[in-house]
């Protein structure tokens, strides 16, 4: 793209008190290829500001009701139009003026009488910078996009060819050797089963994320059943953390009815208890409670004594590929998505999962409305 095609795609809000110089102005940054919208008193250039949204706004500075600096001031101050380059027009020539104009904030500072091409040359300067800005910012979130995708690349790898060789290892172990002890032939056969488990888990996982990804309906209502989507996965879990010993005390509450989709409601549990035991140290207690919330809606609060999360960290967490991204050297396994999808669930479901605060351990809890059952 040439500069002529760049100059018209620019538009320009003009402010200035003296009508004359300001047509004289704006016909001439027209001819040079700018849109360009006129304003004369002060007060209305803020409003115009934000309607809409100019490239550039040149203001002079001395007019009545409001000066230039402080026009700069609102526009400033305003979220949606604090970003917008500004140049300063003024009579005002001394050195502490200037200096002024350009510590409020201005891109750039002109003084009357001025050449209208110097005005154009300093117009072209400011895009120019600006232009600059831009690139560079993109490209260094281009630079975080390709490490990010280069962390999710390895540890998506990692992740899922480690249970992997653990699994053929475990097989060719128990198909080859032969045991005298029945227990060392089982030994090998229940890692298999478990790390089958692990690796079942993970591509559960990017299932959900990507049918979710297209749009896939979540928020259905079922009659959960507490036994085998509830209490069985966390039994499963506890066999796969049986080398930390961790003491997990579950409390359901009696004759407890939950409506929700069975496996979404499965996959929400086992992450938010999941990411308790992998992060509790060994032979610490876990509390898992599980109450109703109205007639058919829950409340799952799972509480451990492992490392506090910071408050700051309490929104980060939920984000897809926190883990991960966390660099390849992280001390804990796992893709990051496992509160991830408990919110997203919780969320179709009219509730939420929140980290509460806590002075020890981390206490994280998942809210389900109650909704009657759907017939299908």
């Amino acid at each position: 793209m040439d500069s002529n095609t760049l100059l018209k795609t620019q538009t320009i809000l003009l402010v200035d008190d003296d009508k004359p110089m300001l047509l004289g102005l704006k016909t001439f940054l027209e001819r040079n290829g700018y849109n360009v919208a006129a304003c004369e008193k002060s007060t209305d250039a803020i409003k115009m500001a934000e309607e809409s949204l100019p490239d550039l706004i040149v203001c002079d500075i001395m007019m009545p009701q409001m000066d230039g600096f402080k026009v700069r001031e609102a526009i400033s101050s305003n979220p949606r139009t604090h970003n917008i380059p500004f140049l300063f027009l003024s009579a005002r020539a001394s050195l502490d003026d200037k200096l002024k104009g350009l510590d409020d904030g201005a891109d750039d500072y002109i003084t009357k009488p001025f050449e209208p091409r110097e005005l154009v040359a300093r117009i072209q300067a400011v895009f120019r910078r600006q232009d600059k800005s831009h690139q560079g910012a993109t490209e260094e979130i281009n630079r975080q996009i390709e490490r990010i995708q280069s962390e999710v690349t390895h540890n998506f790898s990692h992740e899922l060819r480690t249970p992997m060789m653990q699994i053929l290892m475990s097989l060719d172990m128990a198909l080859r050797d032969k045991y005298d002890d029945p227990n060392e032939l089982k030994y090998f056969v229940e890692t298999a089963l478990s790390r089958s488990h692990r690796l079942y888990t993970l591509i559960d996982d990017l299932t959900f994320l990507s049918n979710y990804d297209m749009g896939n309906k979540i928020n259905f209502r079922q009659k959960v059943d507490i036994k085998n989507d509830f209490t069985l996965p966390i039994a499963l879990l506890q066999d796969q953390y049986k080398e930390k010993d961790l003491r997990v005390k579950i409390n359901i509450a009696e004759g407890l009815t939950i409506h929700a989709p069975r496996r979404e409601f499965r996959l929400a549990c086992a992450h938010i208890v999941d990411n308790s035991m992998k992060f509790s140290p060994p032979a610490t207690p876990i509390l898992v409670d599980l109450s109703p919330n109205g007639d058919s809606g829950c409340i799952l609060t799972v509480t451990n004594y492992g490392p506090v999360i910071p408050v700051e960290l309490h929104e980060k967490v939920f984000k897809r590929y926190y883990q991960v991204s966390q660099g390849l050297a992280r001390e804990y396994g796992g893709l990051g998505v496992g509160l991830t999808i408990a919110r997203i669930v919780a969320r179709a479901l009219d509730g939420d999962v929140t980290i509460l605060p806590t002075e020890h351990g981390c206490c994280t809890q998942m809210i389900l409305a109650p909704a009657p059952l759907e017939m299908f």
